[in-house]
């Protein structure tokens, strides 16, 4: 059961066109070793200082005339059977609520309602063992999850970080090819430091060339893909 979790009071980059709040669900069931939430990874041993869900959302009551928007984040949200109530409660406040997901719940992505979907893609689907070691079929319930987001007809964004080892020039074409024309995709470059692997801290982001190599063959399949910040 959710307790608790952790609040960004007000983003004005995390939900596009929206200053929003952000939720951060606690647990997940990816170990990406160069995540940058990496005291949140376990469920069972959260960090101190969470803030309790029904204060959580007596926050967003008090805020709804100065927010635009929830973003769901974490973590993995969909973890929680509770992010359905979270999102109904901020919709009842007027309020967007934004979806961030690992795709690993292709299933219960539709009980959000979200009005915006960030969905990240780790790597190729054949190499998700890399992000996701103790989860079976990783790779084939992202890409369940890509296409219910697409079917549901709701705006959303596919995120890709470009991982050394993970998404680099030699992987683009295998990434590419579960993209489709229409799909909006942002490439974000690796961030070493405080990484969940401490083994990530020290190694190099790829570079200005990788990192245009990269987008130019995502371009070939997905033409409306960028370099976020570029």
């Amino acid at each position: 059961m959710l307790r608790s979790l952790a609040i960004r009071k007000t983003s004005l980059i995390d939900f596009p066109g929206r200053v929003a709040a952000v939720f951060f669900l606690p647990g997940c069931d990816f170990r990406c070793p160069y995540c940058h939430n990496a005291e949140l990874v376990d469920l069972e041993d959260p960090p101190e200082g969470l803030t309790p869900l029904e204060e959580a959302l007596a926050f967003l009551e008090r805020r709804k005339g100065l927010l635009g928007g929830l973003v769901l984040s974490g973590g993995e949200p969909l973890l929680h059977p509770e992010v359905a109530r979270i999102a109904a409660a901020a919709r009842g406040l007027g309020l967007a609520v934004k979806l961030d997901t690992n795709g690993s719940f292709p299933g219960r992505i539709a009980s959000v309602g979200a009005d915006y979907v960030a969905l990240d893609l780790k790597t190729s689907p054949g190499r998700y063992g890399l992000v996701a070691p103790d989860l079976k079929d990783s790779g084939r319930l992202v890409l369940e999850s890509l296409g219910a987001i697409r079917a549901s007809g709701v705006p959303f964004e596919i995120r890709i970080t470009c991982a050394p080892g993970l998404v680099g020039p030699a992987d683009a074409k295998a990434v590419a090819e579960v993209l489709e024309p229409g799909d909006r995709v942002y490439l974000q470059p690796f961030r070493p430091g405080g990484c969940l692997d401490p083994a990530w801290d020290g190694l190099e982001p790829l570079g200005p060339a990788e990192m245009a190599a990269i987008l130019e063959t995502i371009r070939a399949a997905a033409p409306l893909a960028s370099i976020r910040g570029a």
